[in-house]
């Protein structure tokens, strides 16, 4: 009898469960209890079945369970799950009960459209495309993948890029033209006529590489699919169909109440019985048919592919970290079509061709006055009005700016109005409290009013923005404080290096909560007001998403790079912050910047800049949202389309810094974002000093030029949306 038939006769005993627990205790080399368990629970064996008795009394023998013959092909968990997985497989396709219900019913393309004309055959447009949003709101939670873009394919309501990207780097370009040509065709614009012949050269390519035996190259795809979401979010017929509006539920309830007042006096015979309680449908209407039955807003494309026409924030709160210890790609443009479809298109006839500004002629710049050399600058922040800005040294000491206060002349500031580098009467300097390990000095600080929160190490100190004067110095190391932020109701939260974070109201001395959930040191904390979240990032590329209510953790995610799908090797999330619309996370890494949804982090884009660029320092939104700007090691500073990850600019450090300074070791560590200039920001050097920067005023803003006659236009930039 061989081994393996040993465990079905097992399954059959009453105490199969033994059966488990045997082998365990074997390979743990727990013989006592194997043992034990095999006097009493196995005992049956020795009189029904001597044969499998002495089997097992061999395995008692072995030092390995692998070296039984039988066995030998259990190498690890992992490769004996996969064995397991693809036993029931089989078995479950042999399964007569089973078998009629592993395939999800085919819904006919236009049953989803059929039945919302049948519910609604007399309702204005907009009430019938806001039922069309609620059923697709509920298909997407209830992840009912297929059924939903169908539901997209039929209505042209919204086109998922995300699903579109899915086609395009898997390779399914069949499927992505299907997908593609329910919004668009060909001969629609000149972006969609790049689309569809990218797609089919594409699809020619890939068969004579099949054809010789050459592998699919998925960098290139995702390369490519970088050109198509320029092409596809510049495309006017898909333009208003990207974002999905936010839908509220109790809506559905209101549209079924306005349905059933059409369909009940119009379509319903109201038969009342003698007491008025009942009502009699039997004259209820039906659709014969109704699984072939075509629809008003299914859009099928005629013999040419062309579609047929359808009958009917809170500012960042101030506060940041940085850390001390702080995939290169080359864009494939599509192949330009010369077409006025093309200048036409271009938003309020900007060009969008990628600017550089090489030169201090190119831009507005300005060095801040400063007579003392005080280590690198690594924070930098503006205060919430932007009539002064703070910045922290390597060496722990503060240096404060200050523009004039007036009301008209903060109307007509800019870089070439210089502010001074405050000094009070006292002399005072503001100094922290140095960590006692340097490799411990991160750097941290927080706005609150006229105070100023701080630590680079060592305790927190809260100093005077008047006077300079240290008012109170707490959390006396260890563990180091790495990050803090004000929160409402006068409560801060404190990130630790000993990856807690600490919910305290100082006025009562209070802790409200604290929080574990990382492995290591908490590198920064974001606040969304609108959502009441904190999110919290660490040195163990983490994220976590805290409820403020009841402090319970919502969710995490860890960082991922889109290319290779593995967590980056350098694990640091250096820095995070809320977009102004409250809901859109960033996060920066050295490697990459990431765009996620919060509350549940759903992961929107990514960014990886050029790798000659690479290690990023810092990022930062503008106020109003609509860039990105980014640091880079190499001293340019890169401004993004927040929209589309687009680079729209680049300004390269001879630009802003002074000529005998320039040398490898120079760079910006920090970007500060002028809170009501969304086209000024601030920049804290390796050589301790801090330039303003901002586009000339004959520009409309950085990377938009006034308009020239000419057509061309740019996809060179390095980003990926995600699912």
């Amino acid at each position: 009898m061989r081994f393996q038939s040993v465990f079905p006769m097992l399954l059959e005993q009453p105490s199969h469960g033994v059966l488990f627990l045997f082998p365990y205790c074997v390979c743990r080399h727990d013989r006592t209890e194997a043992d034990s368990i095999f006097r009493k629970d196995l005992k049956v064996f020795s009189v029904s079945q001597n044969r499998i008795d002495c089997e097992l009394a061999e395995l008692l023998a072995l030092k390995d369970l692998r070296e039984n013959e039988q066995l030998s092909g259990y190498t690890n968990a992992t490769s004996s799950r996969a064995k397991l997985i693809d036993s029931l497989k089989l078995l479950v396709k042999e399964n007569r009960i089973l078998q009629d219900k592993l395939i999800f019913p085919c819904v006919n393309n236009s049953a989803l459209s059929s039945l919302i004309k049948l519910i609604c055959p007399s309702f204005e447009k907009e009430t019938k495309e806001e039922l069309i949003y609620l059923i697709h709101q509920f298909l997407n939670e209830e992840e009912f993948k297929e059924t939903l873009h169908k539901l997209e394919q039929e209505t042209r309501v919204f086109f998922d890029i995300n699903y579109f990207r899915e086609y395009i780097t898997s390779g399914e370009w069949d499927n992505a033209e299907k997908y593609l040509s329910a919004f668009t065709n060909m001969n629609d614009n000149t972006y969609s006529a790049k689309m569809f012949s990218q797609i089919q050269r594409q699809k020619y390519l890939e068969a004579v590489d099949r054809q010789q035996k050459l592998p699919s190259d998925f960098a290139e795809r995702a390369h490519l699919f970088d050109d198509f979401k320029v092409l596809v979010e510049r495309n006017p017929m898909l333009q208003d169909k990207l974002k999905f509006p936010s839908m509220d539920k109790s809506r559905l309830l209101s549209l079924i109440k306005q349905i059933m007042d059409w369909w009940v006096p119009y379509c319903i015979n109201v038969m009342p019985n003698a007491n008025n309680e009942t009502i009699s449908l039997k004259d209820f209407p039906t659709v014969s048919n109704l699984r072939y039955a075509s629809s008003i807003l299914t859009d099928k494309p005629n013999q040419e592919g062309r579609p047929l026409d359808a009958s009917s924030g809170d500012d960042s709160n101030d506060s940041s970290c940085f850390n001390d210890n702080n995939q290169s790609r080359e864009s494939t443009s599509l192949p330009d079509a010369d077409s006025a479809v093309c200048a036409k298109s271009l938003e309020k006839s900007v060009n969008l061709k990628l600017q550089l500004i090489n030169e201090p002629s190119e831009c507005r710049t300005l060095l801040l006055p400063d007579n003392s050399f005080g280590g690198r600058v690594v924070r930098l922040i503006y205060s919430h009005s932007g009539d002064f800005l703070v910045a922290l040294t390597q060496t722990a000491t503060h240096k404060l700016w200050k523009w004039q206060s007036n009301k008209q002349s903060l109307e007509e500031e800019n870089v070439n109005m210089e502010p001074q580098l405050y000094q009070p009467s006292s002399k005072l300097v503001m100094t922290n409290d140095i960590a006692a390990d340097p490799k411990d000095s991160i750097s941290c600080f927080a706005l609150r009013g006229s105070h100023l929160f701080s630590a680079s190490g060592g305790k927190i100190s809260i100093f005077s923005l008047e006077t300079f004067q240290t008012l109170a110095t707490f959390a006396n190391p260890p563990p180091i404080a790495t990050y803090f932020i004000l929160l409402p109701q006068d409560l801060f939260a404190f990130g630790f290096d000993d990856s807690s974070i600490l919910v305290h109201c100082p006025c009562t001395k209070k802790t409200k909560a604290k929080l574990k959930g990382h492995q290591n040191r908490i590198t920064c904390l974001a606040y969304s007001l609108s959502l009441n979240v904190l999110v919290s990032s660490g040195a163990d590329a983490q994220l976590c998403v805290w409820d403020a209510v009841g402090w319970k953790k919502l969710c995490s995610k860890f960082l991922h790079s889109f290319q290779t799908g593995l967590v980056p090797e350098t694990t640091v999330v250096n820095h995070i912050q809320f977009h102004p619309d409250q809901i859109h996370l960033l996060s920066i890494h050295e490697g990459q910047i990431d765009v996620y949804e919060a509350p549940t982090l759903n992961h929107t884009s990514q960014l990886v800049p050029d790798k000659m660029d690479l290690p990023i320092t810092y990022a930062t939104y503008s106020c109003d949202g609509k860039c990105i700007y980014v640091s880079c090691k190499s001293g340019h500073v890169k401004v993004f389309d927040t929209s589309t990850l687009e680079l729209r600019c680049q300004i390269n450090l001879t630009a802003y810094a002074q000529p005998g300074t320039i040398s490898l070791e120079l760079y910006p560590l920090v970007i500060a974002a002028h809170p009501l200039e969304p086209n000024r920001i601030a920049l804290g050097l390796t050589n301790g000093r801090v330039h303003v920067i901002e586009p000339l005023e004959s520009e409309v803003e950085w990377g938009k030029l006034p308009f020239t006659d000419s057509r061309e236009f740019s996809t060179t930039f390095g980003s990926t949306a995600l699912e």
